[in-house]
């Protein structure tokens, strides 16, 4: 019988491929930019629990709507306080961002399934503090990363371990999430595009076919 890929089979696989990987494709991000408009009204607080300039915008939800809730929350702070155990692959209802955005369908369609997926907006001076995503041990997902509009290097910093690293706007990336990094925006309206991928043997089949080196 044909042994089946364990989630942390699979997470060493994709660590292996190295902690930031571009993929072969990029989206168009002033287009994107357009079409984001019509959703100007429904950005909601991002994880409202800790005060920042930095809202987000539901992909994904767990029910199809943009309440944000507890797709933009702290998963742990949520279930915590509301005796649940919601997780990232729970979070899989796409909204009418998914299905109203043209320009993010390739990026989607990529891949057999999708966990909690959201648009991040950044202010000027909205940050992420130095974190590691998923340190538990029965990781659930992966992360594919995205820069839109102004995330340019004068406009937005993403610090990975110690260094400042320079991502190409447009450019889905595979990011080992799981080492120490933060970004920071020095601008307004600096917007981001983080997919949690399920650790499925067919997801990780999806990243392979669409590595930039093969």
């Amino acid at each position: 019988m044909k042994k089946q890929s364990t989630n942390r089979d699979l997470i060493l696989h994709l660590s292996s491929l190295g902690d930031i990987v571009p993929l072969d494709f990029t989206i168009d991000i002033k287009k994107l930019k357009n079409e984001l408009s019509l959703f100007d009204n429904d950005w909601k607080q991002y994880n409202p629990r800790k005060p920042n300039n930095r809202q987000g915008l539901s992909i994904t939800s767990l029910d199809g709507g943009l309440s944000g809730v507890p797709d933009l929350d702290s998963l742990f702070e949520y279930n915590k306080q509301n005796g649940t155990e919601i997780s990232e692959v729970d979070i899989n209802v796409k909204t009418p961002v998914a299905s109203n955005l043209s320009v993010i369908q390739p990026l989607l369609d990529t891949f057999d399934t999708l966990g909690r997926s959201h648009f991040i907006r950044l202010n000027q001076g909205g940050f992420f503090p130095p974190h590691r995503d998923g340190k538990i041990l029965d990781v659930t997902c992966f992360r594919i990363i995205t820069l839109c509009h102004n995330c340019n290097k004068n406009e937005f910093a993403f610090v990975y371990e110690d260094k400042v690293v320079t991502l190409e706007p447009g450019r889905p990336y595979f990011i080992n999430t799981r080492k120490r990094h933060s970004v920071f925006s020095y601008v307004d309206n600096s917007v981001q595009c983080v997919l949690n991928i399920p650790l499925t043997t067919e997801n990780y089949k999806s990243v392979i076919r669409s590595l930039k080196q093969k």
